[in-house]
């Protein structure tokens, strides 16, 4: 990714605070919302320095934030699984941040690819089949 250092060092910044306001937040609903400043600030770095890396980590993180955001507030049935959000799901989607994080740090593009690949597992599993296969535990997080 061919991104100035100045840019590095603002979606790692902003990826810090992202990760300490989720860590400080009481609800899920306040952890979602400052979550979504991580691909917020990607979307910043996009408007003055475009790369399809750029654009690919924009679209995981707002796809994972959206799908499971999207499935909380589904009409649910009390303990119906088929609706829950098991726990696994809103902790990978936090954890994975940091690994994100960290992948930045090294400028690492492969292991930034990596961190994209689980927060697009996270995705499909909270697809109706993706779901279903997490449950079957062919789907890990």
């Amino acid at each position: 990714m061919n991104l100035p250092d100045t840019y590095f060092e603002l979606i790692i910044t902003e990826m810090n605070e992202t990760k300490k306001l989720i860590e400080e937040a009481e609800t899920i609903d306040d952890k979602l919302y400052f979550f979504s400043s991580s691909f917020g600030v990607i979307n910043r770095v996009m408007n003055f320095h475009s790369d399809p890396l750029l654009i690919f980590i924009h679209q995981a993180l707002a796809n994972a934030h959206a799908n499971i955001t999207k499935r909380m507030n589904s009409p649910r049935k009390p303990d119906v699984i088929s609706t829950s959000i098991p726990d696994v799901m809103f902790d990978s989607l936090f954890s994975y941040l940091d690994l994100l994080i960290s992948a930045f740090k090294k400028k690492d593009e492969d292991e930034i690819r990596r961190v994209l690949e689980k927060y697009s597992v996270l995705t499909y599993a909270t697809s109706g089949n993706g779901f279903y296969l997490f449950l079957k535990g062919k789907i890990t997080l």
